[in-house]
């Protein structure tokens, strides 16, 4: 199947928020794996998170708490999978970005996880400033974690019951993707 991969503009937000509210509905339900540290009561796409998501993407990569985000369409021109790469929050940390992504339950397995991964690699590596991708990925996600290998990005680290909700624990992985050498290099 052919995917178109778009800049997420304020055109496109309605339509991206009715995505990610059913995509976040899907969190460790029935053989789909959990990908969000989300207590069940909690996997929605809010109007408090959607607008905070939102709010960032009008920031500029110039200061703290930008956000920039791709959306994949089908042919019938809904969304069916997204990338974001944002801002991290501790300070002297500019060189260096946070990756978030999802696809829809009817598009996994399609190769779409790793086209929408190199349209957020590419951009940041247009930026010129961005060093490394970081991301934090449910340790049992072993789908998620084998597309992350594929790309490149290597476990940094890994933290053991650092979730708790819905009478569960949950590890969860750290891993990177250096775009170019250490300066020290």
């Amino acid at each position: 199947m052919a995917y178109d991969i778009v800049v997420l503009q304020a055109d496109l937000f309605p339509a991206f928020a009715a995505y990610m509210d059913d995509h976040l509905r899907d969190n460790g339900i029935g053989n789909t794996s959990l990908f969000q540290p989300l207590a069940a009561a909690d996997c929605r796409f809010d109007v408090d998170r959607a607008e905070r998501f939102s709010s960032a993407l009008c920031a500029s990569t110039d200061g703290p708490g930008w956000r920039r985000a791709w959306v994949a369409m089908n042919n019938a021109g809904a969304v069916v999978g997204h990338v974001d790469l944002r801002d991290t929050p501790l300070p002297y940390t500019r060189h260096r970005c946070l990756l978030g992504m999802g696809v829809d339950r009817h598009h996994r397995g399609a190769g779409l996880g790793r086209q929408l991964l190199e349209t957020a690699t590419k951009w940041a590596i247009g930026r010129g400033w961005i060093d490394w991708i970081d991301l934090q990925v449910i340790s049992s996600n072993a789908p998620a974690v084998r597309l992350y290998e594929k790309a490149g990005f290597v476990q940094t680290g890994s933290t053991s019951d650092l979730f708790r909700f819905d009478q569960r624990s949950v590890d969860s992985n750290s891993m990177s993707l250096r775009l170019k050498p250490s300066p020290d290099a």
